[in-house]
C-alpha cells in the first residue's frame, strides 16, 4: 500500500468542521497471502474464500470527533481468472482437536456475485495516549466464486468527516505525554503526519494528581504495585532498574485500595495507574511500564467476557486491563467486563508484566534470573529454539509448520535449533534438556494446560538446574491460567518456570485456550506470535513489553471485529519485567557442547568393566560450534562426583578452540573410586566455561552429564552367538596356549571358543544337529593326555569328540537324552567310563571306544528328571553311579549296571534335587519339599522338610569351620539353606533371597577370613554373595538382567590371581569380576564339583590337600592402607613358607622406584610401611605406583596411589 495524498479540508457549515481525505493505491496481488504484502490480514470466518483484505488505521486530528466515513474505491479490475480459491477452516482449540468438518457456504460459493459485497467496514475508534484513531477494514480484493475471478481496486480514497469535540479535547491532552515520541503510532496509522495536530494539546490539559500517592515532581517511568509483605523483596530490584535509567516506584495495594474509587479493588488499581499515568505525562519523565507484583491472591485479576461459537468464559483472566487506561470496560454496567458492546479499551498506554509470585523466594528466583538474564553475556544469547507438536490428524497440522512461519522473523545470527514431532525431534526429555541447558528464545506451538506445557507437569520443571535463562513464547491452551479459580494453589505451569530457580526468567503465554486453524498456519493465535517477533526483530521493539504491545497493535482491526482475535488479544500475558531486552546474538560468543565421551580403565586392569578401587580416565570430546566465534581459555571441570570418589585432576584449561574445531582427543580427567563403591550407575558433571574474547568475562557455564557403571560385568563380556544355550560353559585352556578359555556349546551342538578377551577363536559344529538340553562334561577318556568333551542329546546320541571337534564315538541310544553325561572310572581297567541316562529312565555306560559297557543299558523303570552322580560308595576302590527317580526310588549301580546291597530304597516321592556325594559316602539329595541324607547302607540319616524344591541340587563344603561339610542348598523360589550333616540349619540359614533360581550354589573364600562365602546367580544371572552366618557380602547384591543363567564356574581367568565368575545364559557367555584374589579355599567351583560331573566332594580336587579343612598357606599381598594415601601407607604381605621375598615400588612405566624389602624371610604375615620416598629419599610425585611382590612361587602386584 502506497500514500499518494492526504487533504484536509476546513468546511464551513453551522459549526466548524473537518474533511480529512487520503488516497493510496493497493498492491493488486495482495489477495493472496502469497503476495508478500505484510500490511493484509487473512479472512477468517469459516466457509468464506481464503482471501485478504487491508485493515487500516487512521489519525483523527486533535479534538476532533468522527462524524462520517466515507471509503471510494477504483473500478474493480480483472486480477486473475479460473482462480480456485480455498476455503476457510473452522478455527479450534489447540487442546482439543477435533476432525474438521467445515464446509464452503453456499449462500456465498453459489452465488454469482463478488465477495465481499461491502467494500469497507467502519469498527469505530480507540485511544492510544491521547490520539484518536479510527479503526477501518477495507475490501479492495473480490471474488467471484461461480466465475472463479479475482477483482482487484488499485486506488482508494478515505473521507473522514470530524467535529471539534470540547470534551474529547480535554480527554486526549490529558494522555497526552508530549516528552514521547510514538514510533508504534508511526508505524500503525497512514498519517503520522497528523501527530502534528496535537503539540498544542497541553493547553486543554485539566487533569490533577487524584491523590497524595501521585507526586508530580517525582515521575517513575516504571512502577510495581504489590502488597506490604512482598515490598522488600523488590527494593534490590528497584535499586538495579534506578542504575539502568529506569525511574522504578512502589506501591502498595491497601494504600491504592484506601485512596482510589472502583466498583472493586481492580478498578481501584486501574484508576491508580490512570491517575499516576495523566499526572506524569506532562513531564519529561512519563509513566511507560507497570508490573503487577504478585500472583492473584496479591493483584487480583480481571476476568473478561468472549464467546467463540459454543465456547464461552465469562472470566479470562486479561491484565490489559490495568495496562489500557483511557477507555472503558464495562460501559453497561452490568459487571460483565470486556463484552463487545463495552466500548472496550484496546490499545495500551503503558506495558506491563505480571510477577506471578507469593513467597520471599519466588519472587527472589523471578529477580536473580532477570538480573542475570541482563548483566551477562553468555552463549546462551545466541540460541534460539523453536517447538512443534502434532494439532490435529484430520487434516494432518503440524505446530512445526507453525514454527517454522515464525522463525523466518528470526535474525540468521542465531543458532537456531528445532524440535517438532513432525521431524522425530521432539521428546519430553529432549525438551526438560533444552530447557535445562539454557536457551535465549524459545517458541512454542503445542498442546497444553495448566499444569502441563513441551510435555512437561509443574513436577519436572521444578526439577530444572539451569544457569542459564531465557524466555518462552507459546501458544498452548491455559499454560498462564494464574487465577485461583482455575490452577489453585498447584498454580499455572508458566507460574512455575518463572518462579523456580531454573527454568525461565519470562513467560508469554494463555490465560485460557490458544486457537489454530486446520489444515493451515492462519490460526488466530499464530498471528499474535508472528507479530511479536516481527515487533522483536523487525520493528525496532526489542523489549518484551513494547514487543508485546506491537503484536496486539498488529492485530488490533481483528480483535474489534473477530470473537476469536479478541479472545487471543485479551489472555496473552507476559510473567516478567515489560522493559528486559531480549538480547542479540553476540557473533564473538563460542558455543560450547559435549559431543562425547568415554571412560577408560588403562590405569586399572585394563578390560573396559569398572569395577571398586580403580583408576579411570575420563576422556571428553569438547566441541566449539561451526556457528559461533572462537572460545578461548576454556574451563574443564568436574562436579557432582559422588560420596567416595576423589577427582585426580584439578580444572584443566584448553586455550583455545577454533569454530568446529575439537579438543585433542587425549585430553582427560583421573578420578579413583574407593574401594567400597557399591555396584550401580553414577553420575557427576562436566563444566565448560570459556573467556569472552573482548571482555574476558565468562561466557557461561554449560555443564553436561557423564554417567558410568561400577559393574562386575567383565568389559569384554557379555559374549552372544545369538543361539539358545542350557549347558554351563567349560572352562579350560583350550589351544594350549597358557591362558584358560571358555567353551560354549549351544543346544543345536554347535561349540564356541571364547578367550579371555571375549574373542571367538576357533570350536566346532556336530553333524548331524543335535538338540542338548543341558550341559556336557570333559576329561582324557583316550589317555592321550588331552581331553575330550562329552555330551549327550535329546536325539538320543552320546557323543564325545576331541577339542579340534574330531569325532571319538557317538553312540545312539535311541532314547531322549535331556541330562549331563558323568565321566567316572567304573572298573579295574582304569579307564573312565561315560554315562548317561534318558528321560524314560535307561542309564547307559559306554567306553571309550564307543561300546557299551557290559550290564548295560539298566532299564530303572522310572522316568529320570535329574543329574546322576558318581562316587565310591562301598570303598572298593572303584565309583559306582547313583540315580534318583521321578518314582521315589533312588538306585546305586556298580561297573556292570546291578544294584549295591541294600539298594534300590524308595523315599515315597519325586527325586528332583540331583544327588550329591559327601567325603564320608553320605549321600544328600531333595524332593519337592524335603532334603535327604542317606547312608551309604541306605539309610535315612536326614529327613529335613524345605519350602520347595532345590535348584539343581545340593552342594557340600565346611562352611562353618568345625572341620565337617555343611550341605548347601538353593530353592527354586530363593530359600538358601546351609545344613549340618544332623539336619541342623548353620546359625543364620535358612535366608530368604527373594529371587528365583535355577542352578546350584558355588563355594568359594572371597574375602579375608578363612572361611568360604556361598555364590548364588538367579534365573537372571544377579548374583548373591553370603557369608557363612548368613549375612549378605558387602556390596551384594549385583543385578542383571541376562535371562536364563546357566551353572558357573569360578576361576582366575586372566592368569593375573583375581577371581572371576564364568556364566551363561540363555544365548551368550557373561563373566563377573569378582574382586578378589585367587585362593586356595575354593571347595566348589564349577557345576557338580568338577567338569567330570561326578557330583561328590572327591571330584573337586579340593580333597588332594592333606587336610581339606584347614586353609593351607598362600602367598598373598594386600591392598595397602590407606589407598590413596597422603604420606605413608602400610603395605601387608603373606608368604606360605620361607624364602626369599622382594618387594619393590614401580612407576606406571615400569621404571623402579624403591626395593622395600629384599631378603630370606619365614614363611608367615608381615607388614612394612611405605614412606613415598624413591630409592634417594625424594618424595615421590602424586600418581599411581606399582607394588610387586615377588616369591620364589609367584608374582603379585597391587595399584596404589599417593595423593597429597
Amino acid at each position: 500500500m502506497k500514500k499518494v495524498l492526504i487533504l484536509i479540508t476546513l468546511i464551513m457549515t453551522c459549526a466548524l468542521a473537518f474533511s480529512l481525505t487520503l488516497s493510496f493505491s493497493v498492491n493488486p496481488s495482495g489477495w493472496s497471502k502469497d503476495s508478500g504484502a505484510n500490511d493484509t490480514a487473512p479472512f477468517l470466518e469459516a466457509g468464506v474464500p481464503a482471501m485478504n483484505y487491508l485493515p487500516v488505521r487512521v489519525l483523527i486530528p486533535f479534538g476532533e470527533r468522527v462524524e462520517n466515513i466515507q471509503v471510494i474505491l477504483s473500478e474493480p479490475e480483472i486480477q486473475r481468472k479460473q482462480q480456485v480459491l480455498d476455503f476457510v477452516r473452522k478455527v479450534q482449540i489447540i487442546s482439543q482437536p477435533q476432525p474438521d468438518t467445515t464446509v464452503p457456504k453456499p449462500e456465498i460459493w453459489n452465488k454469482d456475485a463478488l465477495f465481499p459485497a461491502e467494500d469497507y467496514k467502519f469498527l469505530g475508534t480507540q485511544m492510544f495516549c491521547g490520539f484518536q484513531i479510527a479503526m477501518i477494514d477495507i475490501y479492495p480484493w473480490k471474488y467471484n466464486p461461480v466465475q472463479k475471478t479475482i477483482f482487484a481496486s488499485k486506488n482508494v480514497t478515505l473521507q473522514i468527516e470530524t467535529s471539534w469535540d470540547d470534551e474529547l479535547a480535554e480527554h486526549s491532552a490529558n494522555f497526552y505525554a508530549p516528552a514521547k515520541d510514538y514510533p508504534e503510532l508511526t508505524r500503525l496509522v497512514l498519517n503520522p503526519e497528523t501527530i502534528n495536530s496535537y503539540q498544542n494539546a497541553i493547553s486543554y490539559r485539566t487533569h490533577q494528581p487524584q491523590s497524595r500517592l501521585i507526586d508530580l515532581s517525582v515521575p517513575k517511568k516504571m512502577i510495581i504495585i504489590t502488597n506490604s509483605t512482598s515490598a522488600s523483596y523488590f527494593q534490590n530490584y528497584i535499586d538495579w532498574q534506578n542504575t539502568r535509567n529506569i525511574s522504578t516506584g512502589i506501591y502498595l495495594i491497601t494504600d491504592i485500595y484506601n485512596s482510589y474509587v472502583g466498583a472493586d479493588n481492580a478498578e481501584k488499581i486501574r484508576n491508580f495507574i490512570s491517575d499516576a499515568y495523566q499526572t506524569w505525562s506532562s513531564t519529561s519523565t512519563p509513566l511507560e511500564y507497570v508490573i503487577l507484583g504478585g500472583d492473584d491472591e496479591i493483584i487480583p485479576d480481571r476476568g473478561c467476557f468472549c464467546e467463540v461459537g459454543e465456547t464461552v468464559d465469562f472470566r479470562i483472566p486479561t491484565d490489559i486491563y490495568y495496562s489500557n487506561l483511557d477507555g472503558n470496560w464495562n460501559a453497561d454496567g452490568d459487571q460483565i467486563w470486556g463484552e463487545s458492546d463495552d466500548i472496550v479499551d484496546l490499545i495500551p498506554e503503558v506495558h506491563l508484566g505480571r510477577f506471578p509470585a507469593e513467597t520471599a523466594n519466588e519472587f527472589g528466583n523471578m529477580t536473580r534470573k532477570i538480573q542475570y538474564y541482563v548483566n551477562n553475556d553468555t552463549y546462551s544469547n545466541n540460541l534460539a529454539i523453536m517447538f512443534g507438536e502434532n494439532l490435529n490428524n484430520n487434516p494432518l497440522t503440524w505446530g512445526g509448520d507453525y514454527k517454522d512461519d515464525v522463525a523466518t522473523h528470526i535474525p540468521d545470527d542465531y543458532i537456531l535449533s528445532t524440535m517438532y514431532q513432525r521431524d522425530g525431534t521432539f521428546s519430553s526429555i529432549g525438551v526438560w534438556n533444552a530447557l535445562n541447558d539454557g536457551a535465549n528464545v524459545m517458541n512454542h506451538m503445542g498442546h497444553s494446560n495448566e499444569t502441563s506445557l513441551l510435555g512437561q507437569g509443574t513436577g519436572s520443571v521444578e526439577q530444572l538446574q539451569n544457569t542459564e535463562y531465557g524466555f518462552l513464547y507459546t501458544q498452548g491452551c491455559y499454560p498462564a491460567a494464574f487465577d485461583q479459580r482455575t490452577s489453585g494453589d498447584g498454580e499455572s505451569i508458566g507460574e512455575h518456570l518463572v518462579t523456580t530457580s531454573g527454568g525461565l526468567f519470562s513467560f508469554i503465554g494463555n490465560t485460557r485456550y490458544g486457537w489454530y486453524m486446520p489444515g493451515s498456519i492462519n490460526g488466530p493465535s499464530q498471528f499474535y506470535d508472528r507479530q511479536f517477533f516481527i515487533g522483536l526483530y523487525e520493528a525496532n521493539q526489542p523489549n518484551l513489553g513494547k514487543a508485546l504491545t506491537y503484536s496486539r497493535l498488529q492485530n488490533v482491526n481483528a480483535a474489534m471485529d473477530n470473537d476469536v482475535m479478541r479472545w487471543c488479544y485479551y489472555e496473552m500475558v507476559l510473567f516478567g519485567d515489560p522493559t528486559i531486552e531480549v538480547k542479540l546474538p553476540d557473533p564473538a560468543l563460542p558455543f560450547l557442547t559435549l559431543e562425547g565421551y568415554t571412560i577408560s580403565d588403562a590405569d586399572g586392569d585394563g578390560d573396559g568393566s569398572f569395577n571398586p578401587g580403580e583408576i579411570l580416565r575420563i576422556y571428553p570430546i569438547i566441541k566449539n560450534s561451526p556457528e559461533a566465534g572462537t572460545a578461548y581459555n576454556i574451563s574443564v571441570t568436574l562436579e557432582n562426583l559422588p560420596q567416595g570418589i576423589i577427582l585426580l585432576d584439578g580444572p584443566q584449561i584448553i586455550s583455545q578452540l577454533l569454530p568446529g574445531a575439537s579438543c585433542d582427543p587425549s585430553f582427560y580427567f583421573r578420578i579413583q573410586l574407593p574401594q567400597d563403591i557399591t555396584y550401580g550407575t553414577y553420575y557427576l558433571k562436566i563444566l565448560l566455561d570459556s573467556s569472552h574474547p573482548i571482555t574476558g568475562l565468562s561466557t557461561g557455564i554449560r555443564k553436561f552429564n557423564l554417567s558410568f557403571e561400577i559393574t562386575m560385568v567383565d568389559g569384554n563380556f557379555p559374549w552372544d552367538c545369538q543361539i539358545h544355550t542350557k549347558s554351563a560353559p567349560i572352562v579350560y585352556d583350550l589351544n594350549n596356549d597358557g591362558t584358560l578359555d571358555i567353551l560354549y556349546l549351544n543346544t543345536l551342538g554347535q561349540a564356541h571358543y571364547i578367550n579371555n578377551n571375549g574373542e571367538e577363536f576357533g570350536g566346532f559344529t556336530a553333524s548331524p544337529q543335535q538338540d542338548i538340553m543341558r550341559s556336557s562334561a570333559m576329561a582324557d577318556l583316550t589317555g592321550d593326555g588331552s581331553p575330550e568333551i562329552v555330551y549327550s542329546s535329546r536325539t538320543g546320541k552320546i557323543n564325545a569328540v576331541t577339542l579340534d571337534g574330531t569325532t571319538v564315538f557317538s553312540y545312539d541310544t535311541g532314547k531322549q537324552l535331556i541330562f549331563t553325561p558323568v565321566i567316572a572310572t567304573l572298573d579295574h581297567s582304569g579307564m573312565d567310563k561315560v554315562i548317561a541316562h534318558s528321560l524314560n529312565g535307561y542309564v547307559y555306560a559306554v567306553n571309550s571306544d564307543g561300546s557299551l559297557c557290559s550290564g548295560f543299558p539298566v532299564n530303572l523303570g522310572s522316568s529320570i528328571v535329574t543329574e546322576i552322580a558318581a562316587a565310591d560308595i562301598n570303598q572298593d576302590g572303584l565309583m559306582e553311579i547313583i540315580i534318583g527317580c521321578q518314582n521315589g526310588t533312588l538306585h546305586i549301580l556298580n561297573a556292570s549296571g546291578e544294584e549295591l546291597p541294600e539298594f534300590p530304597i524308595n523315599i515315597g516321592e519325586i527325586i528332583n534335587g540331583s544327588p550329591t556325594v559327601l567325603d564320608n559316602g553320605n549321600l544328600v539329595f531333595g524332593t519337592n519339599n524335603r532334603m535327604l541324607l542317606i547312608s551309604s547302607s541306605g539309610e535315612i540319616l536326614v529327613n529335613k522338610p524345605i519350602v520347595a524344591a532345590m535348584a539343581s541340587g545340593p552342594v557340600v563344603a565346611n562352611i562353618s569351620g568345625d572341620r565337617e561339610l555343611e550341605i548347601v542348598f538353593v530353592t527354586i523360589n530363593g530359600m538358601l539353606y546351609a545344613v549340618d550333616q544332623n539336619g541342623n540349619d548353620i546359625n543364620g540359614f535358612p535366608v530368604n533371597v527373594n529371587d528365583n533360581f535355577n542352578a546350584p550354589p558355588l563355594i568359594v573364600n572371597l574375602d579375608e577370613d578363612i572361611q568360604p562365602e556361598i555364590l548364588l546367580t538367579s534365573y537372571q544371572n544377579s548374583l548373591y554373595i553370603y557369608n557363612n552366618n548368613g549375612t549378605i557380602l558387602s556390596g551384594y547384591p549385583f543385578i542383571t538382567s541376562f535371562n536364563g543363567c546357566t551353572p558357573g564356574t569360578i576361576c582366575d581367568l586372566d592368569n593375573n590371581d583375581m577371581l572371576k565368575l564364568v556364566s551363561g545364559y540363555s544365548t551368550g557367555i557373561v563373566v563377573m569380576n569378582l574382586r578378589s584374589p585367587e585362593t586356595p579355599i575354593k571347595p566348589w567351583i564349577t557345576y557338580r564339583g568338577a567338569l567330570n560331573r561326578q557330583g561328590s566332594f572327591a571330584c573337586t580336587g579340593y580333597v588332594a590337600n592333606s587336610d581339606p579343612y584347614t586353609t593351607p598357606p598362600v602367598n598373598r599381598l594386600e591392598q595397602n592402607y590407606p589407598n590413596p594415601f597422603h604420606q605413608n601407607t602400610t603395605i601387608s604381605y603373606e608368604t606360605k613358607k620361607e624364602g626369599k621375598v622382594s618387594l619393590s615400588i614401580y612407576n606406571l612405566r615400569g621404571q623402579l622406584i624403591r626395593t622395600l624389602q629384599d631378603e630370606y624371610i619365614p614363611g608367615g604375615k608381615h607388614s612394612i610401611v611405605w614412606d613415598g620416598k624413591d630409592s634417594m629419599g625424594r618424595t615421590v610425585a602424586d600418581g599411581i605406583y606399582l607394588c610387586r611382590l615377588k616369591t620364589p612361587e609367584t608374582i603379585l602386584t597391587r595399584r596404589m596411589l599417593l595423593f597429597k
